[in-house]
Parts: structure tokens; sequence; C-alpha cells
């Protein structure tokens, strides 16, 4: 005869292996999804990677910068046009993305697929933090696995060096703080390390700071009139003074963010209402994109007005209850974040193939997280039908990653070489000299720049009869066309010829000769 607590504790221990298999397959979906794509349809593992996109080459380059000389390093500009703080040397989206990147790769080293394996690493993270923090039943942790693993914008911007792969991360890991904060039992440190989180992704990409306001109401809990107004006004403040931080560190160019322009107050209220109706309109030309994201347009719009209609239908049904005790403050909170970044995006920024894409995709992913933790069960018709509805589409997936992602994993290493070999003992970081002395200014941005040496900063001049002359550059890689460009000539010592220009020592600019 069979015990009766064992009987009893059976079930309790197949629930509870249940919900660890259920962990483990959220946790390293992602993952294993990617490993498996690049597999697949390239026939190479991830270690093959290299960045191709220029700003996964700037991005990739100024995190291997700094973890070998940290601030030291040369600038990173367009047109030579440098940050207002002087601090930092990075470029026009600021040094938030190389510190994250370069922290890393001071302890593990920076190799050329780093970046991959950090962005699978956060994203494993903070799935492993959702689970843990939301305290989502074991059914609802398949959900989110299965949610994870097919959120195409997610597994196809996590194999780049674009910033991309550490949002969609950020989206997983806020979604798990504000699911716990509006759980029943709040942890002090849990807030702390969301406020943490929330101010380093909103220096990185500004952004976020459609969920500070959110964050403060969630976690302070005015209760009052003047406590509201008074959280919110800090709020504003925090915001605002992000932005600065972000704006004095961000090197400048030519036509520059318009959400910046915005900020500093050149911008006219004309001048937004104008940007705005432009947005809309490109929104609704969707011949000018591609299929992937005319499915997220789609997705995020939709959902936005189904997350909307259901909280309301939820917060009548439970009108007796407090919001926070009913659920219903998780639909409000999504629905907010993604109706609040999509005005940002539309009002602020000029849109671009695959720009809302990026930036909107992490606000999409953290509502449907949210509608997760929420307790009415109508509430999972929001990722359900992000799930239908990227399974439905997954040909067309597969078709824009392969095509997208092939050049970052299959591709000719002689380029590589040549480069290396074209520079050796002609272009070299130099400690203690000034930040111009250890920068490359370049009119080309091919892949192959990944061979310059850590230290050596990137600036890239995309209108050579606009630079100010002579270039601050020790060293400059110029084609035929955007040397002839230039205002007048300038003596130069040609070092080496390339495919895709001619390597030269300036010898017009401030730095000593080198040794």
């Amino acid at each position: 005869m069979i015990p009766p607590d064992r009987v009893r504790t059976g079930p309790i221990r197949l629930h509870g292996l249940g919900r660890v298999v259920a962990t483990l397959v959220c946790v390293a979906g992602v993952p294993l999804v990617v490993i498996a794509l690049v597999r697949w349809l390239f026939g190479v593992p991830i270690s093959s990677f290299r960045p191709v996109l220029n700003d996964e080459v700037a991005y990739w380059h100024q995190a291997l910068t700094f973890s070998r000389v940290g601030f030291r390093g040369g600038y990173y500009t367009l047109g030579e046009l440098t940050n207002p703080s002087g601090f930092t040397p990075f470029g026009p989206h600021g040094p938030g993305i190389a510190v994250a990147y370069g922290l890393f790769g001071m302890v593990l080293g920076w190799h050329r697929h780093s970046v991959v394996v950090l962005n699978l690493v956060a994203i494993a993270t903070a799935a492993w933090a959702w689970v843990t923090l939301s305290g989502v039943s074991t059914a609802r942790i398949v959900l989110s696995a299965l949610l994870l693993a097919t959120f195409w914008p997610l597994v196809f911007w996590a194999p780049t060096g674009m910033q991309e792969g550490l949002h969609s991360a950020g989206a997983v890991m806020m979604a798990a703080f504000f699911a716990h904060a509006l759980g029943p039992v709040i942890r002090r440190w849990a807030i702390a390390a969301g406020w943490l989180v929330l101010v380093a992704l909103s220096f990185i990409r500004p952004s976020w700071v459609v969920l500070i306001p959110l964050w403060s109401f969630v976690t302070i809990g005015p209760r009052d009139l003047r406590q509201r107004l008074a959280t919110l006004a800090g709020s504003a403040l925090l915001a605002m003074a992000i932005v600065f931080a972000y704006s004095r560190s961000a090197a400048p160019f030519p036509t520059g963010f318009f959400f910046l322009k915005v900020f500093d107050l050149s911008s006219s209220v004309t001048t937004i209402a104008v940007n705005l109706v432009a947005n809309v309109k490109h929104t609704i030309a969707t011949s000018e994109y591609a299929p992937l994201e005319v499915l997220h347009r789609v997705q995020y719009w939709g959902l936005l007005g189904l997350a909307v209609a259901m909280a309301a239908v939820a917060a009548r049904r439970t009108r007796p209850q407090p919001a926070t005790s009913s659920g219903v403050a998780h639909l409000t909170v999504g629905a907010l974040a993604m109706a609040g970044a999509l005005l940002l995006m539309l009002s602020l920024y000029t849109l671009t193939n695959w720009a809302e894409h990026r930036v909107l995709s992490p606000f999409l992913l953290f509502a449907a997280l949210l509608a997760i933790a929420s307790a009415p069960r109508l509430a999972l018709v929001v990722p359900a039908a992000l799930i239908v509805s990227n399974v439905a589409a997954i040909s067309v997936f597969i078709r824009s990653f392969d095509a997208s992602r092939h050049d970052n994993f299959v591709w000719d290493r002689r380029g590589v070489y040549a480069l290396s070999e074209a520079i050796e003992g002609k272009i070299a970081y130099h400690a203690g000299e000034p930040r111009w002395c250890n920068t490359l200014l370049t009119s080309q941005y091919p892949p192959y720049l990944i061979a310059i040496p850590a230290g050596v900063g990137l600036s890239v001049v995309r209108e050579p009869d606009l630079l100010a002359l002579p270039p601050k550059s020790r060293y400059l890689l110029l084609d035929p066309p955007s040397r002839d460009a230039l205002k007048r000539p300038i003596r130069l010592q040609e070092l080496a010829t390339l495919p895709y220009g001619t390597l030269y020592r300036n010898l017009e600019s401030a730095c000593p000769p080198s040794p």
C-alpha cells in the first residue's frame, strides 16, 4: 500500500518538475532558435558572425575601444563634429551602447561574435528574471516561452551588432519588474533594480523615458492629487535630465535627431505637426516597407486597440475592486507604454525603413508580456494573437532572416586580412596623445574596418565639401571622389591602396609624427 503522504506529494513534485522544464524552455528558447536558424540557413556556428551594417560596425568597434582603453580612444563622429561635453569620444547614438558591451569586453575579451553571445545571454537572463519576478503560473510560463520564441523582431535582431537585442532583453526585464511591482508582495531591491535598469536603458535609447512616469506611479503609489502631480513632475524632470545627458554626450551630425532639436527648442510646433503628418502618411504607405515591417505595424496597431478595449472591459467587470488587485493595471500599463512610444515616435522622430520596427518592437513585447501577467484570462488574447500571427508569417520571417543575415555569417575573410596587412606598422593606438591623433577619417564604411586597432576611432565624412579643413584626424581613408570633393588639396602621405579607397597620413593635422 502506498503511504498517503507520497500520494499527496506526487502531484506537487510533478507540478514542480513541470515548472522547472517550462522555465528552462522560456530561458533557453530564443538562444536555441537563433543558433538553430543560423546553422540551418547558413551552415555555420554563431562564432562566424561579423558586423556588416554601418551602425553594427560602429557599435562593435566602439565596444572594442572601450573594452581596451575606456574613454581614452579616438573619436567616432560624423564630419568630425564632436559632442558638447567632450567627455566621451563616442558617436551620434551616445556612449551607452559602447559602455554596456565594452564593460563585458574588459572581463571576457572582445571578439567578432561577442555581441551576439551577449545579446543571447541578456535575453536568456531577462527571461529568467521574468519567470522569477512575475510569479506567473506554469501554463503562462509556457505561453511566455512561445511568445518569445516566435516574436520575430526579437529573433530577427538578436544575431546582429545592432542595439535591438539589448533593448528586447530590456523589454523583458522591465516587464518582469512591472509585473513584480504590481503583484501582492513587493521587494525593495527589485524596485531599486528596476530604476537602475530603466535609467540605463533610457540613456542608451531615450525612447525608454516613456516608462519613467509609469514606473513612478507603480512604485511610489501616489494616493491624492497632490502626490500624483508631484510624481508626474518628478518623472518629467528625470526624463529631461536623461535626455539632456544623452544630448551632451552624443556626437552631433549635420541633419541631427529630430527629437533632440525639439528638446533644444530649435523646432517649432508647426514643424512637429508637419513631421507628425508625414510620419502618419509613411505608416499608411505600406508598399515602401518590407513585409516583416508591415506585419509588425499591423500587430502594434491592432493589438494596441485590442489591449485598450480589453482593459476597458476588464475594468468594468471588476469595478468594485481596486485596479491593482484585479489585474487591470497590467493591461493599462502595457497599453499606455505602447501608445506613448508610438506617439513620441510619430511626433519626434523621422521614420525610415526599419526604424519603427526597431524602436517600437520592444514596447510591443513589453505590453504582450504584461498581458500574460494580467489576472483576467481575457488578456491572454493579446499574446495569443501575436503568436498566431507570427506563426502564420513564419515563411516571411525565414525569407527576411535569410536575406538580411546571410552576409553576417557567410563572408570572405580576405578583405579583413588585406586591411590588417595594409595598416600593420602604419596605424596604431598611441596612448597619451590627443583623440584626433587616434582617429581615422573615412569616406567609406566597409565591414573590414573591424581590423582597425582598438583605440583608433572611426570618423565618417559623408559630405567632404562641407568638411572643415584641414581635417583633424591623423589618418584618412578616402576614395578618389571624396578626396577631390574637399575644398582644397591637403598634404597627404600615402600609406596603402585598397579596393574602397586610399589610406593616408594627414600631414596637416596637429598630431606629432608617428613613431
